[in-house]
């Protein structure tokens, strides 16, 4: 079955030739009034401006191929480059030179390295610079691989004795005109000798033409000129988009910043739609930012005089080691991680200062993701209940966002020309393998700590050191690539426990007592810290912490009839009544919600009774203001929210 390809949105990069410079929708240039022609990117086409580091990495990609001269003119310094991210097991971006895709730029998880596949394009480019890597196709064999078919021994003419299996290689015509793009499947010397077999797997083929060659010069001061049209309607669509929606929404008006180019440009949008300062700026240091995310944020209020109307929730540098050592290794699918540091904290912050809720314009794009793509432009976040999120530039590309803060005068984060593409907290299992490689020779010291407890998380779980090194810990359940990779790089991925809350603690249920039809027993898999284990036990009943006997013990009413619980420092409990599998799931469930809390506030954010405190460093229920509605319960904790 053919996987869909990941269209979040229309296909918008357009190219003007005249000008060599890119369009960020396809109008007509703004620089020379000239028509333009789509750049055809693959989905989602969320292209970006290449950073002078980003190409000086692709340089040394295609110098591992290649001789360092032929990759500097292939890349070259005088020509506005663009790449566009698209799906593949890590990151892989197209490579885009004079509005062609010359190749892909491929991290590359079995090695922890780059390399550079050409496509037809760069072939075309790569034929004129060099004789390497070079497989010469017999005349009468052209229209076969130009049909579709894998270059057999028998079609070759002569080829580049240097070339090894596995490299990727080009296949000439007996003129010098690339037609094919591949894996080859042999060595130049085996290729050339007589006998039969495969010699190139195809990757890329079509019919010889000249490479689509412009002139250089370009800077972005150009490009800025030819989206200037573009940027104007953009800029004031989004301002009247601002200013309808804080007239809907009667709340007090709030930026959540964060320090990327996304908030950077709802913020500017938001300072020029809402004047005289009507407005709030958010900020979540989850302890685990970079440095210069930081500073950036409160150099950019700064700049804006917005220093008085800035908030700023601290979660403290410790938070996140102490989720990993409770919870393990967080994950894409169980990110925990985003739910205690960042979405908590934002619901504590707006509940300290806006009880009685806020808008908050938040720089969400459609190009992101499937799910941000599948969202409205205003939205409510069950995880953040007294906010409404609005995005100003929801249906803009990457390309719009820069563009946009190119010609603004303000400073964007300078992590972005240090090999950054995306930027969030440190550590974040989102991040792509060659991400978190920038990050650990960026961040030495930050990146030592969280070595060092990853080590110890994957020791205690039978986790291999290839299993951690090569990233596989960002996954708790693997989808099919990841595990056919593993498979090929032998390593062994653990199974999922269905009770496991974290990496922690789990918990075992007996099947009802053959003696007490009443009863059901069941027990943890370690220890009990009692005074934690009580703290949201009120919501299903009386309780009673007796620390002489080391256990607590829990009167439910069920039907007018009484459930009775105990739990013992052991780890073993049990109920009795008229008690069924869920009401002992429930209860195994609480203890854990209390055994496992890291005070981020998103249950008290959902308690309409004001019964729950997180004073003391832990969410605990005030049994004086508990109704029992058991909406804590029902509400997503992040600890259990995964299952």
């Amino acid at each position: 079955m053919k996987k869909k390809k990941p269209y979040l949105g229309p296909l918008l990069l357009a190219w003007c030739d005249q000008c060599n410079v890119p369009l960020a929708k396809r109008v007509r240039c703004g620089r020379c009034g000239g028509q333009t022609r789509p750049v055809n990117v693959a989905p989602p086409g969320d292209a970006r401006p290449a950073f002078e580091t980003d190409r000086k990495q692709i340089i040394d990609s295609i110098s591992k191929q290649y001789d360092r001269k032929v990759a500097e003119q292939l890349v070259p310094a005088d020509k506005i480059i663009l790449l566009n991210a698209i799906p593949d097991i890590d990151c892989c971006e197209e490579v885009i030179v004079d509005g062609q895709i010359i190749g892909l730029h491929r991290f590359r998880i079995e090695t922890l390295s780059w390399e550079f596949v050409p496509k037809l394009e760069g072939a075309r480019r790569l034929v004129q610079l060099t004789k390497n890597k070079q497989v010469v196709i017999e005349d009468s064999a052209v229209k076969f691989i130009v049909g579709g078919a894998n270059l057999l021994r028998p079609g070759v003419k002569t080829a580049d004795s240097s070339i090894s299996s596995g490299d990727y290689v080009i296949g000439v015509t007996e003129q010098g005109e690339a037609i094919l793009v591949g894996i080859a499947a042999m060595t130049g010397r085996d290729m050339q000798r007589q006998g039969r077999g495969m010699v190139i797997r195809k990757r890329y083929k079509g019919e010889p033409h000249p490479a689509h060659i412009l002139p250089g010069s370009q800077i972005w001061k150009d490009v800025l000129e030819a989206n200037s049209e573009l940027l104007e309607r953009l800029e004031k669509e989004a301002i009247t988009f601002i200013q309808k929606t804080a007239h809907e929404y009667r709340f007090q008006k709030v930026v959540a910043f964060s320090g990327g180019k996304d908030s950077l440009a709802v913020l500017v949008l938001v300072q020029k739609a809402l004047p005289n300062q009507s407005f709030h700026v958010m900020f979540i240091d989850t302890g685990i930012e970079f440095p210069e995310t930081v500073e950036n944020v409160y150099s950019t209020v700064a700049h804006f005089d917005l220093e008085n109307q800035l908030l700023v929730k601290n979660v403290g540098k410790d938070q996140f080691f102490r989720v990993l050592d409770l919870y393990g290794f967080v994950a894409r699918d169980y990110r925990v991680c985003c739910k205690t540091l960042k979405l908590g904290p934002t619901s504590q912050l707006i509940e300290e200062h806006f009880p009685d809720g806020c808008l908050s314009f938040i720089g969400q794009r459609r190009y992101e993701s499937h799910r941000r793509s599948a969202s409205r432009r205003i939205w409510k976040n069950p995880w953040v209940p007294k906010q409404i999120g609005a995005s100003p530039i929801h249906n803009w590309t990457a390309m719009m966002i820069w563009l946009y803060i190119f010609q603004e005068p303000v400073s964007y984060n300078p992590l972005y020309e240090k090999g950054f593409e995306r930027l969030g907290c440190m550590f974040c299992p989102a991040s792509t393998m060659s991400e978190l490689m920038v990050i650990a020779d960026h961040c030495p010291l930050e990146w030592q700590r969280w070595q060092s407890n990853a080590e110890k998380v994957a020791k205690k779980y039978g986790m291999s050191e290839k299993y951690l090194t090569h990233g596989f810990w960002r996954w708790k359940t693997h989808p099919l690539k990841i595990r056919e990779l593993a498979q090929n790089m032998e390593i062994e991925l653990p199974s999922i426990d269905p009770n496991r809350t974290g990496e922690t603690l789990s918990f075992v249920l007996g099947s009802k007592d053959q003696y007490e039809e009443n009863l059901i027993r069941g027990e943890f898999n370690e220890p009990i810290d009692l005074n934690r284990a009580v703290a949201f036990l009120p919501a299903l009943g009386k309780v009673i912490l007796d620390l002489e006997r080391n256990m607590i013990e829990l009167s439910i009413t069920k039907k007018d009839e009484q459930i009775k619980a105990y739990l013992f420092e052991s780890g073993h409990f049990s109920l009795s009544g008229p008690v069924m599998k869920k009401d002992a799931v429930k209860f195994a469930r609480t203890v854990l919600r209390g055994l496992l809390c890291t005070a981020c506030g998103t249950c008290q954010s959902l308690c309409a009774n004001g019964a729950i405190s997180i004073d003391t460093g832990q969410g605990r229920i005030i049994e004086e203001n508990c109704i029992q509605c058991e909406d804590c319960l029902r509400g997503k904790c992040p600890s259990l929210y995964a299952y």
